[in-house]
């Protein structure tokens, strides 16, 4: 069953870490008063098994027997006079290596229950007999049995064995820090595609308010066909009606299938404001890097009061705060304020830019009015905005939202909506 892991990416991670544990090899800690020191790659070589629970340990010993043996053989030359001298000079290094991955198989790897005892356990006894091994090959057994060689050796395993508990505790502090700033990002995320659905959503549901007023007309229109005797008409008249209420229902279906998922995937029931703004902060100061834009976004929001309407809140402050940016042209700033009291959140969304004129302020929160125009493209904005935002704030919270503007001064948002509605 083992050999059957053994494939082309294993053996490449398998020399890797050979070349690796031959280079740390060469570091040590000398912390006991007689001439023994402690080589670092040991303590570090047990980590590489705890986090790849597919690696050999039995065979990634070979491959760091071997790659040592030869990095120490050259590495060597010098020092012991030749190649031959360095290779028997460091050849009983091999007894460890293989030692230690053996027992570090039999122990941890082939075990079912793999914990952070056993993984203890498995670098202190192949630590301590890798090392018995070792010596007993280069000065024989009786040495072995002095009194001071054994604890020496197991002191050494031990504190060993304790760096690699660190080190992996350690790691595993970090990986949980890295996934709970990743769960946060996705739910950051998440918040602003909730808000971009249930906004649409809510148009929707409005425009199948003129779907129905349209179904209507063409139905009174068939009746009063109907007492006119006009045929054709009367079939006309009718197939706009039913063509119309197909498109309800499709609408509704639409509509019923989005809202089922959104309040599935609804990360939590309430929100404090004070995280919805710095979600808002995090999503709109990101879109302004990406295109390396010269406006500033400042949210004033200190508030810890608990939202349970949070996505079509977020819905009504994101349009605002994107609608103040796009009236920028170069530099400027946006500024999304908040205050309460005992019955209202008052939102003010100002921006330093080119201002709305006095003829077009009548018209901004018209369906399909817009005053953004792409001089290059020859695109206009599509102008539904605004127009959501005011009927979200108004039929949705039954709040009101009213605006001031100057021209090449910039334009002031004033939003006021109930606390209990929010």
């Amino acid at each position: 069953m083992i050999l059957e892991d053994l494939n082309q990416n294993h053996v490449k991670k398998m020399l890797l870490i050979a070349f690796v544990d031959a280079i740390i090899s060469g570091f040590f800690l000398k912390i006991f008063p007689f001439d023994y020191t402690i080589n670092l790659a040991v303590a570090i070589l047990p980590i590489y098994y705890f986090f790849d629970r597919k690696l050999v340990p039995v065979y990634t010993s070979i491959f760091i027997a071997l790659v040592g043996l030869l990095f120490r053989t050259l590495t060597g030359y010098y020092y012991y006079g030749g190649f031959a001298n360095a290779f028997w000079a460091d050849f009983n290094f091999l007894y460890f290596d293989l030692t230690y991955g053996l027992v570090f198989t039999l122990i941890y790897f082939r075990n079912a229950h793999k914990t952070l005892f056993t993984f203890f356990l498995a670098a202190l006894m192949g630590d301590f007999l890798g090392n018995a091994a070792e010596f007993i090959s280069r000065f024989g057994i009786e040495r072995y049995l002095f009194p001071t060689i054994m604890p020496t050796l197991l002191t050494v395993a031990i504190i060993r064995g304790t760096i690699a508990i660190l080190l992996v505790s350690a790691i595993k502090y970090y990986q949980q820090f890295l996934r709970k700033e990743e769960h946060e990002e996705r739910y950051r995320l998440q918040i602003n595609l909730l808000s971009h659905l249930r906004s649409e959503i809510y148009f929707l549901k409005n425009n199948t308010e003129h779907v129905e007023s349209v179904m209507d007309e063409a139905f009174s229109l068939y009746r009063t066909y109907d007492r006119l005797d006009a045929d054709a008409r009367k079939t006309k008249a009718l197939n706009i009606a039913k063509n119309v209420h197909e498109i309800k229902k499709n609408y509704f279906r639409v509509m019923e299938g989005i809202d089922e998922v959104i309040y599935k995937e609804m990360p939590f029931d309430q929100l404090s404001l004070a995280d919805l703004a710095q979600m808002l902060t995090i999503s709109t100061s990101r879109e302004l890097q990406k295109v390396d834009s010269k406006i500033s976004f400042e949210c004033q929001i200190a508030s810890q009061s608990l939202i349970t309407e949070h996505s079509m809140l977020m819905s009504v402050l994101r349009n605002l705060v994107n609608n103040a940016i796009e009236s920028i042209e170069g530099q400027g700033c946006v500024l999304l304020k908040h205050t309460e009291d005992a019955t209202h959140h008052y939102f003010i969304i100002s921006d330093t830019g080119k201002g709305i004129h006095e003829d077009a302020m009548a018209f901004i929160f018209k369906p399909g009015f817009s005053t953004k125009y792409d001089d290059v493209t020859g695109n206009a904005n599509r102008g539904i905005g605004l127009t959501l935002v005011k009927d979200i704030v108004e039929k949705y919270f039954d709040g009101e939202i009213t605006v001031s503007s100057e021209l090449e001064i910039g334009t002031v948002f004033h939003v006021r909506l109930p606390i209990i509605k929010v």
